[in-house]
């Protein structure tokens, strides 16, 4: 089956004839019953009756029609009239005949040209002169004698590739009108679903604009199963017959995707009201309900006819024809008043497999909803609104001039409407959403629900609104992926950080935002919609973007949008304009419930009905389901007499009814206690298990059961999510005035419901629900054994709203309930709390981790109130507060990555002394993993530390990519926040002073003394570079690529960074008393300057020593006023307080005082002496200031008010410090960490004082008020010389570990527990010790030092005999020598009485017995030398060598290898004796330009040599095995002729390779990778093809027939992931330095950590398979 050419062939030959009576043939045993049903559903009637058309007879000239001798008419697609010339056509109307028919004889009235009226009447009239008309045919004879195979999918695919093959419809940008008899409406839908799933017919889908349906069994037909019975007995079978039976799986999938579309068109349905004529057969084809959709913008109109008449009329003035005719003209004129389709609007809708190679759709789909933390589409909710919007109803509104207006695009771009609850602001809002849509822009919506945990912050709102952006333009998905791509992360719960990073920064900027719409329903119902307006993003919205919002009429909304002023149009909801949408309603429910006899009375019943309503839908909504049970007017009349007139009194009286049926009045408490309390919609089958857990009864049929049990108050979505009735009904039910036993009091239920939650993950959940087994060869995997559980799989069904939601449920109830606080800590004492750990990992949100940790100290600082101090449980549950905080920081990545390492890994790298390590680090298996060597410790508040070699901290600046820090070198290095690893870094031309990002993070600005420099931050490409002629005292980035700065010479410079354009003004020549009135503006130079960015305002504070401070409007420098202190003795740093609503401008002054002034009053609010604040810095979200002190403190503080409503500060952590300054500080952008500069390092902080939660309880006052936390920090002092050589670990059954130190000791180590045992001996003050090698065979430890001194100890005491209880051994120096240059490698033979000293120019070898140097090799000409020729090896040395690599030869103790260039050299230990001819061992062709800075490290195995090969930090490391016999001295080879390794197939691996740590047993292979996973390899030998070598492309290993031999390849078996390292044990220059030693149990590592040896014991235990992909 194909398109076009190659469609499937329906034609029948030439010879084949069929007639429209066909008579039944010899083996129909009814023929009666064959001759009705052919006549009702395919015969044409004879007739020649004519008529004139619309006053216009035509002739037979100017009617085109199809020959005579095909009364079915042609199969496939057929252009019956095209415009003439110069006529252009607007239109194309399809037509498509349904079962049985043909192209021409299902529109044909008898077999008379003239009756053809698509071809006859449509053609020529004038309504019609610029539409194109065809009609499609297909082999739908349900009365064929042979068998068929067509379905209704091929018969669509076949008219899919007709019309896209069409040469006239494919050349042409026309709008496409289908219409549609019987089962074509069915193969219409069918063909517009596969033309909208594939991507290859998206723009022929686009422009489809409306769907006739005349007779179209949507739903089935009663006949087709009759039909289906006699084709298989008489004709064979027919699929396409079987599709149109009722509640046939092929109706159902069409109408199930088929609405998810149908929104994107007009759709018009015709039903039959007559039954079918012919005796046998007295009954209606396709009933009303089956014929018609229920679609909010579908037309039902009913014709006079039955359902072979529908499509065909005996004339032109036939009254149904006239009906179908003038809509089928309203629907053309809707698409010649529509704005010409723009053919590159089309093309900005998304295309995203063109856009994003290699990924489809559905790929990029999941990519963006993971990227913006999206699940719910609402397209469930739109639809349950547009159900019950009535067809023509809300028009008053869409029909306005101030709608038009909006939507035209003409200012204000802010459309809001308010009305009162159940209203119909929400119906009125999918209308809305409908206009939009069919217009062609772009539409976003969103629908706030207060109690739903997705859809009541503002967060929520943004993020899915730029997912829906991007589903249908392709310039915003776009920037998605690229910032995706760039691995761009942000606060996804702060609104601001949302808005700045993705609108502000990136999809505001793109050019199609004209193009936009949102709609937004229930802002009220927002937790936080004020930011709208005090954060001002309503404010900076782009004037271009088209935005509608409803809300009820608040206060607090009102002011907001007063403050917006010409640019918002404010329009209130009133009773009068909704009277004629209500009446509409009515009259449309009470036509379907059929209980009344005619108009009359329908329209007396609907008056009765809206003169009780008072404008509420709600009410009527409630009343009309009332009347479901009503058969009688009278009972209709009773029901309006009984049904309460307020909202809160119907409910009341549902209440009751409820009440009456004693048997279930616990069952329905359950439901509406889980549905009133839930934090979002629980599904069916969630809800099913909750009430099951409640009261032990499992409800069955419950999309059924619920709204009957609960009268309507609970219904179910086509989700199968259970929703409460309506926001009024929810609160009804909370209040705590009502008296009913149906009443919820809210804190006692949700410590229930809590309790019930706690019972079922610790019993039920996580025992039911075991992981899969990894796969693995015989080690162990992370992941628990399989447990054999009950069949009752559905109690998982809640597992996932348990795990997200027990803690908002504990933090909402009671504090009271013992029992709640038992529950809580039976899940908290056993392993349930790792499987839950485990959980959140594995769905990829540890945000449910840290806000379980927030709820359940909320729920603490009440609870206290009711417990002794010393209270064991509470003391547990504070103690994993802590740790489920720290985890989720400390672990993160490490968590997704691996989250079953949550059970054997992280609890042993926890502190010794936290409550996860004290539990779970000990026992767990018998063979765990064990880290020992790092100090008995509580959790650090410091996450890491960074250390600077070469220079000092000056600046510093925090945004969601990166954080910056200057040195006073100018070095700016990059971090990423998360890992805290550098990422870049660039050099600023001075000392860096000033450090700021701009709000979208793209750019990076660097300020010194003399130069300001603009950066891209991704790229580190500088922008722009400007000589300062004055001081630079602040400057901020601006939108629309604008960056201001202010001098100290009282100038204000604002640049453009696309055009580099800049302007000036200057304060200081603002001698106009107009502007500065009273304000006498100092002579003297400022000092320190705040710059304030909100939107289109901008604010300067500008201060000056012994003066106040100035805030100033800093775009149109106009004084604002003064804020003034009692004395000012100069001012250290001042910032303003972030947030729009916090009107707070914080200063700290050289007299050690920290003031806060209102900046809007000018009143100072807040006092704080003796803080000494030499940087203080404000958090994003403004509710927390961080303040670095002159003396090393640090004190944080939360912005909060006093009972005057003035801006004050609260101290709620404090770090005391070090004598030396604090000299910067800088907030996340989540506000949850800080960042501190300290002299030569930059410490970075996650205190758990400031995860905070905001309260939303009446019942906080029960918490303790907080008591600020004061932590003590370790003095520089304090801190022990850091190791700053690699380890030597003792290989022959020893204990020891040796390494060298800052501070010139070599010292060593206990190889059981890194116990520090001692310092052997000292090189001396002012070294390093950079290099350590043991020569175990005579007791000797080599080191050096990094001024060149190289010195050999012998011990007296043989090292593996030494026991912790004995002293130290002596030592005797037996070499202590000046190398002359930095030695970078020491290599000691077996025997130890050789050293090879290796520097970057030369290699000299030692004879340790005599101390003599025996001679020396060049590194530039590869030339050999005595010791006495030593001046002349040495005399060519130039920049351009490079330093050689030695290791000990694969096969040999008495040679070792030394590699140069692309050579190897092997040599023999005792007399420096090269074994390799002149030619030596090429061992690959001269190094690309590419690879001219390569290195490699060798690593020796059995048979075999490892090289790690580093050829740029832009290039992934490569691994290469090379076979023993390469180093072969008797097998050299020429250059001409290299010899090649086998690269290693690394790729599963994700991240790039840090380190290769060593290779143990035969041929296993110990990797570290750059996020500090620890892997083992299998290496195996394998014969390979013969005549094949390896070659290298790309970086990949490929086998090319150049070689005729055989190459031994070393392929991976496979690849485990084992554990991790953590990123504290890296060496202030960022290393990490590892060494590996077998012993009888496993392979023990050794990590040095600053001044301490880390062991860590029993790491291979535990694997994970690492698969590709």
């Amino acid at each position: 089956m194909g398109h076009g050419s190659g469609m499937l062939s329906f034609r029948r030959p030439s010879w084949f004839r069929v007639d429209g009576n066909r008579e039944l043939t010899t083996h129909d045993s009814s023929p009666e019953l064959h001759k009705t049903l052919t006549g009702v559903i395919s015969s044409s009637r004879s007739s020649t009756s004519s008529s004139s058309f619309y006053g216009r007879p035509p002739t037979p000239e100017s009617i085109p029609v199809t020959p005579d001798d095909e009364p079915h008419g042609a199969l496939g697609l057929t252009t019956l009239h095209e415009p003439s010339p110069p006529t252009s056509t607007a239109v194309d109307i399809v037509f498509v005949h349904g079962l049985g028919g043909g192209s021409r004889k299902t529109w044909s009235y008898s077999a008379d040209r003239y009756h053809y009226w698509p071809q006859a009447w449509l053609a020529n009239d004038p309504a019609f002169a610029d539409t194109r008309i065809h009609a499609y045919g297909y082999k739908s004879d349900w009365a064929d004698r042979q068998q068929s195979i067509l379905n209704i999918r091929d018969f669509a695919a076949s008219l899919v590739g007709e019309l896209k093959n069409n040469p006239s419809i494919r050349r042409s940008n026309t709008r496409i009108i289908f219409v549609c008899h019987s089962m074509g409406g069915c193969v219409v839908k069918k063909a517009y679903i596969l033309a909208r799933q594939d991507q290859n017919y998206k723009d022929l889908a686009d422009r489809v604009h409306s769907i006739f349906f005349l007779g179209t069994p949507h739903r089935g037909s009663d006949l087709a199963a009759i039909l289906k019975k006699r084709s298989i007995i008489t004709w064979g079978s027919k699929p396409f017959v079987s599709d149109l039976v009722p509640e046939s799986s092929t109706l159902r999938d069409i109408n199930d995707t088929f609405r998810h579309y149908a929104p994107d068109l007009r759709l018009w349905s015709f039903y039959e009201t007559l039954p079918a004529t012919p005796r046998v057969l007295n009954k209606i084809v396709v009933e009303r309900h089956s014929a018609t959709l229920g679609y909010p913008n579908e037309e039902i109109v009913a014709i006079n006819a039955d359902h072979r008449q529908l499509c065909k009329f005996n004339s032109s003035a036939d009254p149904n024809y006239v009906t179908l005719r003038n809509a089928l003209h309203t629907a053309v004129d809707m698409i010649r008043s529509s704005p010409p389709r723009d053919l590159a609007l089309s093309q900005t809708h998304v295309n995203l497999i063109s856009t994003q190679p290699g990924a489809n759709q559905e790929s990029v789909n999941q990519r963006l909803r993971s990227f913006l933390g999206v699940e719910d589409t609402l397209e469930d909710e739109l639809r349950i609104l547009q159900l019950l919007q009535e067809p023509g109803s809300c028009l008053w509104f869409s029909e306005s001039k101030h709608f038009v207006s909006w939507k035209a695009g003409k200012p204000p771009g802010i459309l809001w409407l308010t009305g009162r609850p159940a209203s119909g602001k929400s119906v009125l809002c999918s209308h809305v959403i409908e206009q939009v849509k069919s217009s062609g822009a772009f539409y976003s919506y969103f629908f706030f629900r207060q109690k739903e945990d997705s859809k009541s912050m503002l967060s929520d709102c943004l993020r899915s609104l730029v997912f829906q952006m991007a589903m249908q333009d392709g310039q915003v998905a776009d920037k998605l992926l690229q910032l995706e791509g760039e691995g761009v992360t942000w606060d996804m719960t702060d609104e601001l950080s949302v808005w700045n990073r993705l609108f502000i920064g990136a999809v505001f900027k793109l050019p199609s935002i004209p193009q936009h719409f949102w709609i937004i329903d229930g802002v009220d119902e927002c937790a936080n919609f004020n930011s709208l307006f005090t954060k001002r993003i309503l404010a900076t919205l782009p004037r271009s973007l088209r935005f509608f919002a409803t809300s009820r009429p608040l206060d607090e909304i009102g002011r907001g949008l007063a403050s917006l002023k010409s640019r918002v149009n404010v329009q209130s909801l009133s009773e009068t304009d909704t009277l004629g949408d209500m009446r509409l309603f009515v009259t449309s429910r009470l036509r379907e419930l059929d209980r009344l006899e005619n108009d009359e009375s329908v329209d007396a019943m609907c008056e009765k009905i809206l003169e009780k309503s008072s404008g509420s839908f709600l009410w009527v909504r409630l009343v009309l389901q009332e009347f479901e049970n009503a058969w009688t007017s009278e009972a209709m009349d009773a029901v309006l007499s009984e049904v309460p007139i307020d909202l809160q009194d119907m409910y009341l009286r549902m209440l009751q009814l409820m009440e009456k049926d004693r048997r279930r009045v616990k069952l329905v408490k359950s439901i509406l206690t889980w549905v009133v309390l839930a934090c979002r919609p629980l599904t069916v089958a969630e809800l099913r298990v909750a009430v099951k857990l409640d009261i032990n009864e499992t409800l069955q049929n419950m999309s059924k059961a619920i709204p009957s049990l609960c009268h309507q108050l609970v219904f179910v979505d086509n989700a199968d999510r259970v929703h409460i009735l309506h926001a009024t009904a929810r609160e009804f039910l909370l209040d705590e005035m009502l008296d009913s036993e149906f009443a919820i009091c809210g804190v006692e239920k949700h410590a229930h419901l809590s309790s019930l939650l706690l019972r079922y993950l610790t019993n039920d959940a996580f025992k039911r629900n075991p992981l899969p087994r990894r796969k693995s060869s015989g080690i162990r995997g992370f992941t628990k054994p399989i447990s054999s559980f009950s069949s009752e799989l559905s109690l998982l069904d809640l597992l996932d709203y348990a795990a997200c939601f027990f803690s908002e449920h504990i933090y909402r109830g009671t504090s009271r309930d013992d029992l709640l606080m038992d529950e809580l800590c039976t899940f908290l004492k056993g392993k349930t709390i790792l499987s839950w750990i485990e959980h959140a990992a594995r769905n990829g949100n540890l945000g449910h981790i840290t806000r379980t940790a927030t709820n359940l100290r909320g729920y603490l600082g009440r609870r206290m109130k009711y417990l002794p101090p010393m209270d064991p449980s509470a003391h547990l549950v504070d103690c994993w507060v802590t740790d489920l905080i720290r985890v989720a920081a400390k672990f993160r990545s490490q968590l997704l990555v691996c989250p079953s390492s949550i059970y054997y890994i992280i609890p042993s790298f926890c502190p010794s002394e936290s409550i996860i390590s004290k539990t779970f680090a000990s026992g767990i298996r018998p063979s765990a993993i064990t880290v020992r060597g790092i100090p008995p410790a509580t959790w650090d508040d410091c996450l890491t530390r960074i250390d600077f070699e070469r220079g000092r901290t000056t600046a510093l600046s925090y945004d969601t990519q990166f954080f910056a820090v200057g040195l006073s070198t100018g070095q700016i290095s990059l971090y990423d926040p998360h890992s805290v690893q550098r990422v870049a870094n660039i050099v600023h031309p001075e000392r860096v002073r000033m450090l700021g990002f701009s709000n979208d993070g793209e750019y990076l600005a660097s300020s010194g003394a003399k130069t300001l420099t603009v950066w891209h931050s991704r790229s580190g490409t500088r922008i722009f570079s400007f000589p300062l002629q004055s001081e630079l005292i602040a400057f901020t980035f601006l939108d629309g690529g604008e960056f201001l700065c202010a001098f100290a010479s009282g100038e204000l410079i604002k640049w453009n960074l696309d055009s580099g354009e800049y302007e000036t003004i200057s304060w200081r020549d603002s001698h106009d008393k107009d502007i500065t009135g009273t304000l006498e503006i100092p002579e003297q130079p400022p000092s320190r300057a705040a710059f304030f960015t909100a939107g289109e305002t901008v604010l300067l504070a500008v201060g000056y020593r012994n003066y106040p401070i100035f805030i100033w409007n800093a775009l149109e420098l106009q004084p604002l006023g003064q804020c003034e202190a009692d004395e000012n003795n100069g001012i250290d740093d001042m910032t303003f307080n972030p947030n729009p609503e916090i009107a707070a401008l914080a200063v700290s002054y050289s007299d050690g005082r920290l003031c806060i002034f209102n900046y809007t009053t000018m009143a100072p609010t807040f006092t704080r002496p003796s803080v000494f604040a030499n940087s203080i810095a404000c958090s994003p979200d403004g509710r927390s200031l961080v303040t670095g002190s002159s003396r090393g403190a640090i004190e944080v503080f939360e912005f909060d008010q006093d009972q005057a409503g003035n801006t004050v500060l609260v101290p709620i952590y404090g770090i005391q410090g070090f004598d030396d300054s604090i000299r910067g500080v800088a907030f996340s952008t989540d506000g949850l960490r800080f960042v501190d500069l300290h002299d030569r390092q930059c410490r970075v902080w996650a205190p758990a004082a400031l995860l905070r939660k905001d309260n939303e309880l009446e019942s906080v006052s029960d918490a303790a008020p907080p008591v600020p936390q004061i932590v003590g920090v370790r003095g520089d002092g304090e801190e022990g010389p850091e190791i700053t050589s690699a380890m030597a670990v003792s290989s022959n059954g020893g204990g020891y570990v040796v390494a060298g130190r800052s501070n010139g000791e070599v010292v060593a180590f206990s190889a059981e527990d890194g116990k520090e045992l001692g310092v052997l001996y000292r090189h001396g003050p002012g070294v390093s010790v950079i290099h350590v090698a043991l020569g175990e065979a005579r007791n000797l430890i080599v080191s050096a030092d990094d001024s060149g001194r190289v010195v050999v100890v012998e011990l007296t005491m043989s090292l593996p005999v030494f026991s912790g209880a004995h002293k130290l051994p002596a030592t005797r120096v037996m070499l202590d020598r000046r190398f002359g240059a930095a030695v970078v490698s020491l290599l000691v033979n077996p025997s130890a009485d050789r050293l090879l000293i290796s520097g970057r120019n030369l290699s000299e070898l030692c004879d340790l017995l005599s101390g003599q140097v025996l001679g020396l090799i060049s590194h530039v000409d590869g030339a050999v030398a005595t010791a006495l020729s030593r001046q002349t090896a040495s005399s060519d040395v130039n920049d351009g060598s490079t330093a050689a690599v030695a290791f000990q030869h694969p096969t040999s103790e008495a040679w070792f290898v030394l590699v140069l260039a692309n050579t190897a050299r092997v040599f023999c230990w005792p007399d420096f004796q090269e074994l390799t001819t002149a030619n030596s061992n090429v061992l690959r062709k001269s190094p690309t330009p590419l690879e001219a800075t390569r290195t490699s490290s060798y690593y020796v195995g059995q048979g075999l040599v490892l090289e790690l090969v580093r050829t740029s930090p832009s290039v992934t490391p490569r691994l290469h095995v090379w076979s023993a016999s390469t180093f072969d001295p008797e097998k050299s080879r020429p250059e001409s002729q290299p010899c090649l390794p086998t690269e290693v197939d690394i790729s599963v691996i994700h991240a790039e390779i840090l380190a290769v740590l060593g290779i143990v047993g035969q041929s296993t292979v110990l990797l570290i990778d750059a996020n500090l996973w620890v892997y083992s390899m299998e290496l195996r030998p394998a014969q390979a093809v013969p005549h094949a070598r390896a070659s290298f492309s790309s970086g990949r290993a490929i086998a090319r027939n150049e070689l005729k031999s055989t190459t031994q390849q070393v392929l991976p078996v496979f690849v485990r992931r084992h554990f991790f390292a953590l990123s504290e044990w890296r060496m202030a220059s960022g290393e990490l330095r590892c060494a590996i030693a077998q012993r009888t149990g496993g392979t023990d590592f050794y990590f040095a950590s600053r001044e301490y040896i880390v062991v860590l014991q029993g790491g291979l235990e535990f694997s994970e398979v690492m698969t590709a992909g």
